[in-house]
């Protein structure tokens, strides 16, 4: 066999060629038991049999010399190891075009093919003798190669239950061009979009590099999902809606009432639809972080640290904060929280609580799309709380799944406290959905926990009442709809009690930390929308400017939330301020919304999905209707032109768009954020951080209130308050605006 060949260096923990390829074939075995579907959605039923030699060869050309030296000596080598392994496929016994999909498939498993055609073509001159001088670089560890090869027959019936042979490499002529073979045909008919949207391609390279990836991070088998979902909760009864979700074969929409166990239902649905190995991945989705981290402490504390995983923008840092709270220094916590953040984003954990948009990045051809949408193969997808999202946002999300479920055999479980009919009706028609789950009316109409009053004025004409519920010691909840708003209102109360908090989007990441930490002692709240989600909170009383009817049912659920207090008063304002038709662009459905409370007093759970019902009677209008059907033509054009081994610039562009936030640092922090970020200590840097929208960032930009300073975010010198956040319309004295 010849001398130790590596495939990482001891640096990354050494690992010779022939750990390195079992470690992978590992991972590969888990992962053939973890998606038995795709043989059917590939119609091929040797694809295992394709992704075992996949894997297998895929780092045949770290054996060249110079990748040698460089692992073992740090000289750099100047070439791509892919490109020399891939010229192994000469050893298949298998047609060209399978030939064609194992080259593509090793070629790309670290740069996309565009990237290596820069630099590494073999379709020039210049390109194919520096191929070849690299090549020649396998002489004198070929025997080793072929000692791999030998393996063939004893690997594959360990790792693929039968047994295969590869033909023998006899000279270094016999090594195959594969760039040449394989890239040239796929990028020519990609330029003249003849490419067929082929799944086996797709396949080969996403579970390529998930194995590679997963065996690097020294993982070798993918933890399945929870066996028996009851045995976790336990339950003496169950409501009549989780026995329906435990029972319930294939998608399903679930709308019940806050507190009514819909979490439960929705995982016991997705035990009850597993495949025989436990091997579907669950997602469970939600719109906010607050949620998601409610959402992602939850499970684990059921399911263990070590099943459930967290994404979203943030998500990095909230994993970084947790580790810091048993005491790590800087360094460990960071690098704990990396590879725990790292294992998340691969093919490992079976629940993954996120954002839609931890989806819909890979269908706009985001790095590593191939593995990710393989992932999501065969997958339970749960959403949660499906009203939140805007016409745009909700049109994603509806093709995304429709897609999944048509081409990846998903299934979908959508659930809510409030759906609009028109919503429910979109997605069981767009998805096919059979089964439908509602607790029985008799038994929603004996859930009353609020008495509902709306008040002539606005919040500031109230005021009053306010103070005197202050002064009676109760738990008192203001809702704004502005962060503007909520800063004057929390000026005229703050004095009445020493037990009180502000609550919006505009404070720096330490202070909403510190802040949502100590809701539970806090007599008064003032917040915006940023307390209609997930905070464990329970007021006596709730003050409100006006809003759609979903949104304020979601502010109703934050005051007696167990119906333990009788009936509790809300107050909805008449009016509310000049900027709410910036946060509320259709003002007919909040207009409509009063009309129809003002009839009424007792809610009751049946009455609220009636009301629902009839605020959105109509579904989508004017601008939120052409919204709608914008953005599910443009998903539709977006799945069209995503092809496996390509990275699309132009989609990625058009996914980050998606964001309208900006982050950045107010001034009074300007010093602490560089000392952090000269010092390393990134994450503690990001706690200074907030986010504003675009449009504000650019009208601080014009007012001469926002600096670049060449860090990854601008500062801004707008006062600061860590009570009352940042203070937009006071802006830094000793700053020259224009």
């Amino acid at each position: 066999m010849g001398k130790k060949i590596l495939a990482k260096s001891s640096e990354y923990g050494e690992e010779t060629l022939i750990q390195h390829t079992r470690n992978a074939l590992l991972v590969f075995k888990s992962l053939k038991d973890t998606y038995p579907e795709v043989v059917e959605i590939c119609d091929d039923e040797k694809f295992y049999e394709y992704l075992f030699v996949t894997v297998f060869l895929h780092d045949f050309g770290k054996a060249a010399e110079g990748f040698q030296k460089m692992l073992k000596e740090g000289k750099p080598w100047g070439y791509r190891h892919e490109i020399i392994s891939a010229g192994f496929i000469s050893c298949l016994p298998y047609s060209e075009d399978v030939k064609k999909d194992i080259a593509l498939a090793i070629i790309t498993h670290h740069k996309d093919l565009y990237e290596l055609q820069e630099s590494y073509s073999t379709l020039t001159t210049p390109g194919k003798d520096n191929y070849i001088k690299k090549l020649k670089e396998l002489e004198e560890n070929i025997k080793y190669l072929q000692f791999m090869i030998d393996k063939v027959p004893e690997w594959s019936k360990e790792f693929l239950g039968y047994e295969i042979r590869l033909k023998q490499i006899q000279s270094m002529e016999q090594i195959e061009d594969a760039f040449h073979f394989a890239a040239k045909e796929y990028l020519n008919d990609y330029e003249d979009k003849k490419i067929k949207n082929d799944k086996r391609k797709l396949f080969l390279g996403g579970f390529l590099t998930a194995c590679d990836h997963l065996s690097s991070a020294s993982q070798e088998e993918i933890v399945k999902a929870i066996s028996d979902m009851k045995k976790i909760f336990k339950f003496e009864n169950y409501k009549d809606t989780q026995l329906k979700a435990m029972n319930t074969k294939g998608s399903a929409v679930l709308i019940a009432p806050t507190g009514y166990g819909k979490t439960e239902a929705s995982l016991l649905w997705s035990n009850y639809n597993q495949n025989e190995s436990k091997g579907k991945r669950v997602f469970y989705l939600l719109p906010y972080t607050a949620s998601i981290n409610a959402m992602y402490n939850r499970l684990k504390d059921s399911f263990g640290d070590e099943r459930v995983a967290l994404l979203h923008g943030k998500a990095l840092y909230f994993l970084y904060k947790e580790f810091t709270k048993s005491e790590e220094n800087y360094f460990d916590a960071v690098n704990k929280a990396r590879t725990k953040y790292d294992l998340s984003k691969k093919i490992f954990k079976p629940y993954k609580v996120l954002t839609p948009f931890q989806i819909l990045k890979y269908f706009f051809g985001v790095t590593g799309f191939e593995q990710h949408i393989g992932e999501m193969t065969g997958g339970l997808f749960i959403v949660d709380e499906v009203h939140s999202y805007d016409p745009h946002t909700t049109a994603l999300i509806l093709e995304s799944l429709k897609y999944l479920k048509e081409e990846y055999k998903a299934e979908v479980f959508i659930m809510s406290a409030t759906l609009p009919e028109f919503l429910k009706k979109l997605f069981i028609e767009e998805l096919n959905i059979k089964a439908l789950i509602e607790p029985k009316k008799e038994e929603l109409k004996k859930i009353v926990r609020h008495k509902v009053l709306v008040t002539e004025g606005d919040v500031f004409s109230n005021i009053g009442k306010i103070i005197k519920d202050i002064k009676e010691s109760k738990k008192v909840l203001v809702v704004c709809n502005t962060v503007d708003r909520a800063q004057k209102v929390y000026n005229e109360l703050k004095d009445y009690t020493s037990k009180r908090a502000l609550l919006h989007s505009r404070f720096i990441l330490k202070d909403r930390e510190r802040i949502e930490k100590n809701l539970d002692k806090v007599q008064l709240l003032v917040g915006t929308q940023a307390i209609e989600v997930s905070l464990d909170i329970d007021f006596d009383v709730l003050y409100t400017e006006p809003a759609p009817i979903d949104a304020l049912i979601q502010r109703f659920g934050r005051v007696n939330r167990r119906g333990v207090k009788g009936i509790s008063p809300v107050y909805i304002f008449s009016q509310g301020s000049c900027e709410d038709k910036f946060v509320y662009k259709n003002q007919k459905v909040v207009s409509k919304t009063l009309e129809l409370l003002s009839k009424y007093d007792m809610i009751s759970e049946d009455l609220i999905q009636n009301l629902v019902n009839e605020v959105y009677k109509d579904g989508y209008i004017d601008k939120d209707y052409e919204e709608f059907l914008k953005a599910k033509d443009s998903f539709r054009n977006v799945i069209s032109q995503l092809y496996p081994f390509i990275e699309n610039k132009y989609l990625k562009e058009e996914f980050y768009e998606l964001f309208d936030n900006r982050e950045v640092v107010p001034y009074i922090f300007e010093e602490e954020y560089i000392n952090k970020i000269k010092n390393k200590e990134y994450f503690e840097a990001a706690g200074y951080v907030v986010g504003i929208s675009q449009g504000r960032y650019i009208a601080l930009k014009k007012q001469g209130l926002i600096e670049d300073k060449g860090y990854d975010v601008d500062f801004v010198y707008c006062e600061y308050d860590k009570d009352l956040g940042l203070l937009i319309d006071k802006p830094y004295d000793n700053v020259f605006t224009t």
